[in-house]
């Protein structure tokens, strides 16, 4: 017995016709009438009675025609899960903290709009944390900043945006910074192995210095909160530091070599597949830029 047979049979139960269920399905009589019959010396029992050149579905005929129907509705179901019912899984993402506060909220009330039948599951940590969540499979979909490359992932640009070095108006003479005044400066630093931190601890070893913060945090709040005190100098992405600027509670200062920038990217497994819902997603993170 196969899906096709039970296709003819429910068909010719519906019509009563060879004749009709051909010119309906395409098929030549012949082709139907020994499918049903096939079909019926596969199960061991007759299912329509021929009465007066048409037939009728017998009692056992009546109750295999209510089995078949709800197979054949669960077979064609199936057949479109990948259309239709991968909308409704559940789609895990990681976020990194920076990203999560600045891009985030936009992208997930874009992606809302577009798949609300969609669940989601976001967790928003430290990258070292998002990339083990990856490997773990806690996650389908991370968005991470300054990413390297990796034989485990693969990660697609989305953004770029400047780092900037911000503190209280006053805090040093100048706002253009020597090497010899980063020195002298308090720094109010993420921890290491933080995007931030890591581009920071670059531009400073490629001069040859080495900073040791007064403060150290995970949060960029209690950096913005301290640096707005006159605590020292912070380095924070240019959109957290713009309503500050703008207010004039903080004021950015230029440090020697090349402004730091940093590339913010949508990573994945290696070798996974990416879903049109993941997609979606990663472009709904794009747009924000």
């Amino acid at each position: 017995m196969n899906i096709r047979q039970l296709e003819i049979f429910t068909a010719v139960a519906e019509t009563g016709s060879i004749t009709k269920t051909a010119e309906q399905m395409y098929l030549s009589q012949p082709a139907i009438s020994k499918t049903i019959r096939e079909l019926e010396t596969d199960i061991g029992v007759p299912l329509f009675d021929r009465i007066d050149n048409r037939l009728h579905l017998n009692s056992a005929g009546r109750a295999f025609r209510i089995r078949a129907t709800r197979l054949l509705t669960e077979f064609h179901e199936l057949a479109s899960f990948g259309r239709t019912q991968t909308q409704a899984l559940p789609l895990r993402v990681g976020t990194s903290m920076t990203i999560g506060q600045i891009s985030l909220p936009a992208a997930v009330t874009r992606f809302r709009q577009l798949y609300p039948d969609t669940p989601l599951k976001i967790y928003s940590e430290n990258v070292q944390r998002i990339k083990a969540r990856l490997l773990d499979g806690d996650v389908d979909v991370a968005f991470l900043e300054g990413f390297e490359s990796s034989q485990s992932f693969t990660a697609t640009p989305i953004s770029e945006y400047p780092l900037l070095a911000v503190g209280a108006p006053q805090l040093a003479p100048t706002n253009q910074l020597t090497k010899k005044e980063l020195l002298t400066v308090p720094f109010l630093l993420r921890e290491k192995g933080s995007t931030l931190r890591d581009h920071f601890d670059e531009q400073m070893h490629q001069m040859e210095i080495d900073i040791e913060p007064m403060l150290q945090s995970t949060s960029t709040a209690v950096l913005i909160n301290a640096a707005k005190a006159g605590l020292g100098l912070t380095i924070i992405p240019a959109q957290f530091a713009e309503p500050y600027l703008t207010e004039g509670t903080l004021q950015r200062y230029e440090l020697p070599g090349q402004e730091i920038r940093t590339i913010n990217y949508a990573i994945t497994l290696k070798g996974s597949a990416v879903s049109t819902v993941q997609q979606a997603l990663v472009d709904c993170f794009m747009r924000q830029h």
